[in-house]
């Protein structure tokens, strides 16, 4: 165990002598992979913060009913019993129509604009509150007001949410692909960049061979340098979200609050931030090992 951990340790002291002899040839390529990065990066950062927006809009996600005219307070209160018995429900708030037209008014600047109306417009309503907007969960109860003679109509807020939760998928997929040529692309990169330091090393390694150094051992410096590069341009490609997300975050909650939003513009640093630098390291040494492969 001493032993492999020395051959590590000796493999990345020279690494790191290499990247510090040759600083800002590391730092161009760094920065080209942290700019390539960056693109998608924000494309998932974009998506994560609108999946987050989501998740609080589908906790208040209701089913209105609307009752006819003249409705009857026992059939309300019927239609209220028997929908807060089913295990779908988690909430019912009656509003009645009296309730309705003064919340209304209060809306309003002028608190008489709606005095002059010969009578009550707003019918009595009920909001349902799910425990979740599956299609599961929504059928049951909607198919049970449906066949209720009072109800005048049903408005269902899940169903725009379930349009937003498959624009998310189909984003998600774009942003996979998107991200998957741009990792193509950083392979490439890294791996003529490799192959260029076996070449420059290249009596180094044959001098290594002569004295009886293993094929690992030869091979596994050239592997932390292209697991260097990556991590190097993740690091980067954070920075750069980070400060970009740090600039937006001002302009989109002050857009928010025009919305009567609380929605705020968030970097996910763990989640999002150490998925790049997981995905940038494995790309790094990917494309060592391919160049190194490619090498005889």
């Amino acid at each position: 165990m001493k032993n492999w951990l020395n051959q590590h340790t000796l493999a990345l002291d020279l690494v790191l002598q290499r990247l510090k002899n040759h600083w800002l040839n590391t730092l161009i390529i760094c920065m080209v992979i942290g700019i390539t990065v960056t693109l998608p990066g924000l494309l998932f950062v974009a998506l994560d913060n609108l999946q987050d927006m989501s998740g609080a809009i589908k906790q208040d996600a209701q089913i209105s009913v609307f009752f006819k005219p003249a409705t009857s307070s026992n059939l309300i209160q019927r239609l209220i019993n028997d929908t807060q018995g089913l295990p779908q429900v988690k909430e019912v708030r009656y509003v009645s129509k009296e309730d309705a037209i003064e919340q209304l008014s209060q809306q309003f600047s002028q608190k008489n604009l709606l005095v002059d109306l010969p009578q009550n417009p707003l019918p009595d309503a009920v909001f349902i509150t799910l425990t979740d907007t599956q299609p599961a969960t929504v059928k049951p109860v909607q198919t049970l007001l449906q066949t209720r003679p009072e109800v005048d109509e049903i408005v269902i807020d899940s169903v725009w949410i379930e349009r937003l939760h498959s624009m998310l998928l189909l984003g998600k997929r774009i942003a996979f692909i998107f991200a998957s040529l741009l990792g193509i692309a950083m392979i490439t990169v890294i791996s003529n960049t490799v192959r260029m330091q076996v070449l420059t090393h290249e009596a180094e390694i044959e001098v290594s061979r002569l004295i009886g150094a293993t094929h690992s051992f030869i091979r596994r410096p050239f592997l932390y340098m292209g697991g260097a590069y990556g991590l190097g341009g993740g690091l980067i490609a954070v920075v750069l979200l980070f400060a970009i997300v740090w600039n937006l975050r001002q302009p989109v909650q002050l857009l928010a609050n025009n919305y009567q939003s609380h929605f705020q513009l968030a970097f996910h640093l763990v989640h999002v931030g150490g998925l790049i630098l997981l995905c940038t390291t494995a790309i790094g040494w990917i494309a060592a090992f391919i160049a190194l492969t490619q090498k005889k």
